[in-house]
Parts: C-alpha cells; sequence; structure tokens
C-alpha cells in the first residue's frame, strides 16, 4: 500500500515519523508533503514533496486556497497513493477536496487551538518565555500603530474559529480521525458520533530500549524539558511564569531545561536543544520530570510527550493537577501539584524520603515500559486506515 503523509508543517516531526515507521514496519512505501525543512531525515520516506503553504491559505481564502490545491493535485499524480494521511486540519480539508480516501490526524483539536488564540489576543501583554518575568511593559508606550494591529489580529482570529471549527466538524463527522487522548475522542463521539482512533504521544519502543533502570540517588533534581524558549509568544496554557526564579532565588533544588538555552540564571541549567537520544541520556540523569503549566481550562484535553519522555527515563513525574489526560495515563504513579507552593512542598517531600521517590522511579519505568509506547497504540493507526 502507498500512504502519503501531509502536512502544512515541516520535517522532523517525529510524530508524523512515528506515523511513517508503523507503515514501514507492514512494508507500506511513504512518502511525505509539507512545508519545506532545513533538518529533514529523509530516510523513513521514499518521496519527500515539497508544498508553500502560507496563513492566507490557512483561511482557506479562495485564490490562495486554490493555488494549494493545484500543488497538492500535481502531488497526488505523482505519488498515486491508496491513502493519505492528513497532519492537522489544513491539510485534511484540502484532501478531502480531492477525492481521495484519507485519515486526519487531529493532533490539536483545532476548535479548541482556535479558541486559545483569540484569548491570547485578550491579554494585555504576552511575551515569550525567555522576556515574560523579566520584561516589564510600560502600557502607556503602545502605539496606536499597535493596538490597531491588535484589533485587526482579534477579528482574523474570531475569523479563524468560525472556519476552522465548521471545517473540524466536517471532517470529523465525515473522515476516520487519530486523536491524542481520551478525552478529545469522548468529546468528539459525544457531539458528532465521530469514528475516532486513540493514539497518544508516547515513545516509540527503538528509542527508549537504551535506557537503563533508575539509580538510587538521595537528591531531588528537577528537569523540564520542551522548546517553550524558542516561541515568540507563550500559550496561555502553557505558562510558567515564576517557575524559574522560584529556582533560580530558592536554590533548595537544581533544575535542568531542555530544549533551549538562556544566559539570564546563573543557578539554572540549560543544556539547549538535544537530539532524541541525547535527550534521554540528559534526563537519565535526574530524579524528577516536570510539567508545570498553570491551570487552563485546555489542559482537560492536552496530552503532551514529555511526561511519557520522563517516564521512560526513570524519573519521577511531576505533573499540574488540571492535565487530566496525562495523570490518566500514568495511573496513580503522577506526584499531583495545585501551583508551585504546593509543588515545592511535595519536592520537599520526596527529598525528604528518598526511598519512595526511588521505588516511585522504578514503578513509573515499569509502567512506561509495559503500557506507555507508541507500538501499544500503532495498530488504531491501521484501524483508521481500513476504516477509509
Amino acid at each position: 500500500m502507498r500512504v502519503l503523509h501531509v502536512s502544512h508543517e515541516s520535517l522532523p516531526d517525529w510524530r508524523v515519523e512515528k506515523s511513517a515507521i508503523t507503515g514501514l514496519k507492514l512494508g507500506y512505501r511513504v512518502s511525505f508533503a509539507g512545508k519545506p525543512g532545513n533538518n529533514i531525515n529523509g530516510t523513513k520516506f521514499a518521496k519527500i514533496y515539497e508544498i508553500e503553504w502560507n496563513s492566507k491559505a490557512r483561511l482557506g481564502i479562495p485564490y490562495y486556497w486554490d493555488k494549494m490545491k493545484r500543488q497538492l493535485t500535481k502531488i497526488l499524480k505523482q505519488e498515486a497513493p491508496d491513502i493519505v494521511h492528513s497532519h492537522n486540519l489544513y491539510s485534511a480539508k484540502l484532501i478531502s477536496e480531492l477525492n481521495v480516501p484519507f485519515v486526519f490526524d487531529d493532533h490539536e483539536y483545532w476548535s479548541m487551538s482556535s479558541k486559545i488564540l483569540l484569548e491570547m489576543d485578550y491579554q494585555p501583554f504576552h511575551s515569550s518565555i525567555r522576556t515574560q518575568s523579566r520584561i516589564k511593559p510600560d502600557m502607556s508606550k503602545i502605539s496606536i500603530k499597535r493596538k490597531m494591529s491588535r484589533i485587526r489580529r482579534r477579528l482574523i482570529d474570531r475569523y479563524a474559529i468560525r472556519v476552522w471549527t465548521a471545517w473540524e466538524r466536517e471532517l470529523i463527522s465525515t473522515t476516520p480521525v487519530i486523536v491524542v487522548s481520551e478525552t478529545i475522542a469522548k468529546d468528539y463521539q459525544r457531539h458528532l458520533k465521530a469514528r475516532s482512533f486513540l493514539v497518544p504521544n508516547y515513545p516509540i519502543l527503538s528509542e527508549v530500549e537504551a535506557t537503563s533502570s533508575p539509580t538510587y540517588q538521595t537528591q531531588v533534581d528537577c528537569i523540564y524539558s520542551g522548546g517553550d524558549g524558542n516561541d515568540k509568544v507563550m500559550y496561555p496554557q502553557r505558562k510558567m511564569d515564576g517557575l524559574f526564579e522560584l529556582f533560580e532565588n530558592s536554590k533548595r533544588y537544581p533544575l535542568t531545561i531542555a530544549g533551549w538555552s538562556d544566559s539570564s540564571f546563573s543557578n539554572l541549567r540549560f543544556v539547549g536543544f538535544l537530539s532524541r537520544p541525547g535527550m534521554f541520556a540528559e534526563m537519565s540523569r535526574h530524579t524528577v520530570g516536570l510539567l508545570p503549566w498553570k491551570k487552563h481550562w485546555a489542559h482537560y484535553y492536552t496530552n503532551p510527550n514529555k511526561p511519557y519522555e520522563y517516564a521512560h527515563a526513570g524519573l519521577a513525574v511531576m505533573c499540574t493537577s488540571s492535565i487530566h489526560p496525562v495523570i490518566k495515563s500514568l495511573q496513580g504513579c503522577c506526584v499531583k501539584f495545585d501551583d508551585y507552593p504546593d509543588m515545592m512542598n511535595k519536592l520537599d517531600y520526596l527529598q525528604q524520603h528518598p526511598e519512595e521517590l526511588y521505588n516511585l522511579r522504578k514503578q513509573t519505568r515499569e509502567l512506561a515500559r509495559e503500557k506507555l509506547t507508541w507500538e501499544k497504540h500503532e495498530n488504531q493507526i491501521i484501524s483508521a486506515y481500513k476504516a477509509c
């Protein structure tokens, strides 16, 4: 079978590549079409095609939409896929107009994501995680031009909510949809009787097999993994303002940040971007993995990959109590906290009970190996293909 993966993003994209690996194991020919990328690992794909996406096309504006459709039509003629695996909303909507069997891999729950964009527009000021705690804007200096730009942005986002919600409702009511959390699947089934297939963001087995069992350590040693510092703005469901200052000033426990670098803090350790093997090697040196995003309504649907990477690396996972899918997946191995004072109290407890911390780390890793791998759910991708 020939499977074409289509995305409005570029490679590398580990979820796209894991889906391709699943197809390769079954002898499928897998190809990719998406935005040009600078760091492409082409070994997983028989062919890589480039599509020039733009913001106007993502809003469905006819001239730009038709231009995208012509690009993709040409690729479909060349590749002749049996199935198109559409990653995210725009590519799925585009493919739906081209009379090709396809599945919709809804990574983001787009109708909810668009509401987050609008929420950001109404924040007084939002900045990247690099600047949010150290730059205090003087609102009196915000120019008329900037205010007009914000009004324009709000109007565009309101339009996007209507368009993307309509697209999503249409797609999930007619097309097999792959989702990342059980809460999203239940939401879709409850409202639209969707044919949903659950494939969480768990690591693939081959990348975690080399990680060893946790070693006994008496020190609470924390790590946070993510690329948040590279974002231009801080998304409200990922807010961590005050976290770094807390660790910087209290000096009670070390904190390492993997994913970006920042020289503003003297007592925090930043290790920058790491390869996936390097990331797991770095994680395994610590004892606690943090998912410290402040409470937000979108957490009911949120299921990021980092807590499962922590689990496979033999860390105790500490998570904000609102991130329901993660807490359910970790089945009692997750240390929940409500706010940062509560988090520090629970770190204090783990520091005072090193044997309990060690046992929790072993239990978490055993759970991860037994249940939290991509292979445990990849059959759902094949089921989605068959449901086309």
